[in-house]
C-alpha cells in the first residue's frame, strides 16, 4: 500500500539519493499522551529548532494507542458484517428454492404416503430432517472453508502492513456460532415450502402432480393476457413466468438483492474516486514541493519556472493552528496561506465569497467547523498560530475534505505578515503541461536537480497522481472486498433462479410432452425456459435500479463517515446499471440453460405417462 519503504544507514541513504548525509525527521514520545499536550510540545520544539536555524516544514501528531489504519479496518469489518448478513439472507432463499424443488419432484410420493396413513406432521418432520441433514453436510464444508478463508483474508490484510499472521487456529466461539446458524437457518427457511407441500391433499398430489392451473384469475394475469402480437414462444414464456407468483417473488427478491449490492459496490467505488478527485482539485496542483527551510520567494519562483514542462509556480504557506471550541476543547488543523493570484485554488464555497486580493485578515472557514460551532459569514474567529492568537474575519465557508475537514484558508501575504515570514516560504505548488504520471515523475527529478543546483534543499515531493494512487490503493482494498461479496450474492441469486427453473420443468412435464407431441422441437422447448429465466433477470434489474440509488447513497455515506468522518462525494455511475444488466442477463441465461436442456430430454411417452 503506497510507496515502498527501505531502511539503511545514513551513509547508504546519502549514496543512493545523492544528498548530504544528515537527518530530516524528528520523532518525539511524550510521557503521557493527549492531543492538546502533543500539539503544544510540537509548537515548542518547532520554535526551538527554528531559533537554532533548523527549518520545520510540518508536524504530525499520532495517538500511540490508535493504529493509523484502524478506521479502514473498522470499515472493512462493517462491510463484512453487512454483506455477510445479506449473503446469509440470500442463502435462505436458496434453501427455500431447494426445498421447493424437492417437494415439487416428490408431490406424488407425498400423496402416496398420506394415502397409506401418514399425517401432515409426519411428512413435515421427514422433510425438515432432510433440511437438517443438508445443514450438517454444509457445515462439513463451511467450517474448514470459513476458517481457511478467514485466515487467508487476515493474511492478505496484514500483509498490507507488513505484519506476519502467525499460525492457523480456529476460534471455538465462532465455530459454535457457525454451527448454530448452519442448523437453524435451513430449518427456518424450509418451514414454509415443507408445510405447504405437506398440506396438499391426496387427490391433488396424485391427479395433478402439483401443477397449478390458475393462470388468468389475478389482475396481473389478465394484464399479461392482453399482450398481443408477440411470438407464441415468447407469449408462453411470459405467461408461465407468473404462474407461481410466490416462487417468482422469492427468486426476484434474491436476484434484486444481488443487483442492489452489485450496483451499491460500484457506486461506492466511484464515490471513493470522486471524493479523491474533489479533494485534490480543491488545491489544483500537479506537484507539491516542500523545502528543508524557508527561502526567498523570488528564488523559488525563478528556479521552478525555469524547469521545462512547468506552466505555473505558486508559493503557498501552511501553518499548524488551533481554534478553541465553545465547549473549551481545541480544533487542531492547518492554516493555508493562498496567494492572491492563485489559479490552482478553486474552493467549493457554501456561503459567502472567495478570498479577494484586497483582503487582509480574511478567512475561508471549513464548513464543518462553521456548522458545528455555529459560525456565520462576518463573524470573527481566533486561531492560535506559532503560539500567537490571531483574529480573522470569516468571509466565506467552504467544503474541503483534507485533514478531517479541519483546514482553513487565508491570504498568503496576511499570514506571512502575522507570523513574521514576509517574502519567505517553504512550500511551492507546481502546474504542468501534461497530466500523466510519467511526466510528473520526470518533472520531480528535474525540479530536484534544478533546486539542488541553486543550493536549495528539497525535503519532500508529492505529485497529485502519486497522492491519488496512494489514497486510492487504500480504498481499493475495501472496493475489491465489496465487489467479491457482490459477485457472490449474484451467483447465489442465479443459483436460486436455476432452482426455480428446475422446479418449473418438473411441474410442467405434461405440458412439455404435449408441446413435443404437436411438433415443438428441442430448440423451441429450451428457448421457452431460457426466455423465462432471462425475463426474470430483466425484471430483477428493473426492481434493483430504483432501490440501488438510496441504498448506494446511504452505504456511501456510512462508509465515508467511518473512513473520512464525512459522507463521500456521492456518484451514481450509469455504467454500473448497464454492467449489472449484462451480468444478470448472462447469469440468467446460464442458470436457465441446464433446466432447459433437461426439459428437452423429456420424451412424449415419459411426460404423458408419469401418472
Amino acid at each position: 500500500m503506497g510507496n515502498a519503504t527501505f531502511c539503511a544507514t545514513l551513509d547508504v541513504v546519502a549514496w543512493i539519493t545523492g544528498q548530504e548525509e544528515g537527518y530530516n525527521t524528528l520523532n518525539v514520545r511524550l510521557e503521557s499522551f493527549s492531543q492538546e499536550a502533543a500539539e503544544e510540545a510540537a509548537g515548542r520544539i518547532k520554535d526551538r529548532l527554528e531559533r537554532m536555524g533548523v527549518g520545520v516544514g510540518f508536524w504530525n501528531v499520532v495517538d500511540p494507542d490508535v493504529h493509523w489504519a484502524q478506521d479502514m479496518l473498522d470499515t472493512v469489518f462493517i462491510i463484512l458484517g453487512v454483506l455477510g448478513g445479506l449473503s446469509l439472507g440470500l442463502s435462505g432463499f436458496l434453501i427455500i428454492n431447494t426445498m421447493n424443488a424437492i417437494i415439487a419432484q416428490q408431490i406424488w410420493q407425498i400423496g402416496v404416503m398420506k394415502a397409506v396413513g401418514a399425517t401432515t406432521g409426519r411428512v413435515v418432520r421427514i422433510y425438515l430432517t432432510t433440511a437438517l441433514i443438508y445443514g450438517l453436510l454444509s457445515l462439513l464444508l463451511a467450517v474448514p472453508a470459513g476458517g481457511a478463508g478467514a485466515h487467508l483474508l487476515s493474511a492478505g490484510m496484514l500483509d498490507l502492513f507488513n505484519v506476519p499472521i502467525g499460525s492457523f487456529r480456529m476460534m471455538p466461539t465462532w465455530v459454535l456460532i457457525q454451527v448454530a446458524i448452519g442448523l437453524i437457518v435451513p430449518l427456518l427457511a424450509a418451514l414454509a415450502p415443507v408445510i405447504g407441500g405437506a398440506r396438499i391433499s391426496v387427490h391433488q398430489a396424485i391427479s395433478n402432480y402439483g401443477l397449478g392451473g390458475k393462470f388468468g384469475r389475478s389482475v396481473l394475469d389478465r394484464l399479461i393476457g392482453r399482450i398481443r402480437r408477440l411470438p407464441r414462444p415468447v407469449t408462453l414464456s411470459l405467461r408461465n413466468t407468473f404462474r407461481r407468483k410466490a416462487r417468482v417473488a422469492l427468486t426476484l427478491l434474491a436476484l434484486t438483492i444481488g443487483g442492489v449490492m452489485f450496483i451499491m459496490v460500484l457506486s461506492v467505488g466511484a464515490s471513493f474516486r470522486n471524493t479523491i478527485d474533489v479533494l485534490l482539485d480543491d488545491f489544483g496542483f500537479d506537484v507539491f514541493v516542500v523545502f528543508d527551510r524557508r527561502y526567498r520567494v523570488e528564488r523559488l519562483l525563478e528556479v521552478g519556472e525555469s524547469v521545462p514542462g512547468v506552466t505555473r509556480v505558486e508559493v503557498w504557506d501552511v501553518r499548524q493552528s488551533t481554534m478553541e471550541k465553545a465547549n473549551g476543547e481545541e480544533i487542531s488543523g492547518q492554516l493555508w496561506g493562498v496567494p492572491d493570484d492563485s489559479r490552482m485554488f478553486t474552493p467549493r464555497i457554501v456561503s459567502g465569497r472567495a478570498l479577494l486580493p484586497q483582503d487582509g485578515r480574511a478567512i475561508l472557514l471549513n464548513n464543518k467547523i462553521a456548522v458545528d460551532e455555529g459560525i456565520r459569514v462576518g463573524d470573527v474567529v481566533t486561531l492560535t498560530v506559532d503560539g500567537r492568537e490571531l483574529t480573522w474575519t470569516v468571509v466565506g465557508t467552504i467544503v474541503n475534505l483534507n485533514n478531517n475537514q479541519q483546514d482553513n484558508f487565508v491570504p498568503y501575504d496576511a499570514l506571512a505578515r502575522e507570523v513574521g515570514n514576509v517574502n519567505r516560504t517553504a512550500f511551492v505548488m507546481i502546474m504542468t503541461e501534461r497530466q500523466d504520471a510519467s511526466t510528473h515523475k520526470r518533472l520531480v527529478e528535474d525540479l530536484r536537480a534544478a533546486y539542488t543546483a541553486h543550493r536549495i534543499k528539497t525535503a519532500y515531493f508529492q505529485s497529485s497522481g502519486e497522492l491519488r494512487e496512494q489514497i486510492g490503493s487504500q480504498f481499493d482494498v475495501i472496493t475489491y472486498l465489496m465487489l467479491a461479496m457482490a459477485i457472490l450474492a449474484a451467483i447465489v441469486g442465479s443459483m436460486g433462479l436455476m432452482g426455480t427453473m428446475s422446479i418449473n420443468v418438473v411441474e410442467r412435464a405434461r405440458e412439455i410432452g404435449v408441446m413435443r407431441a404437436i411438433g415443438a422441437t428441442s430448440l423451441n422447448v429450451a428457448g421457452i425456459f431460457v426466455a423465462e429465466g432471462m425475463l426474470i433477470g430483466v425484471l430483477s434489474w428493473l426492481l434493483a435500479v430504483p432501490f440501488s440509488y438510496p441504498g448506494a447513497y446511504a452505504f456511501s455515506s456510512t462508509i465515508g463517515k467511518q473512513l473520512l468522518e464525512l459522507p463521500l462525494d456521492f456518484k451514481y455511475p450509469l455504467s454500473a446499471l448497464v454492467l449489472w444488466l449484462v451480468v444478470v442477463l448472462v447469469l440468467s441465461a446460464l442458470a436457465s440453460l441446464w433446466p432447459a436442456l433437461r426439459a428437452t430430454r423429456i420424451s412424449v411417452r415419459e411426460s404423458l405417462a408419469y401418472e
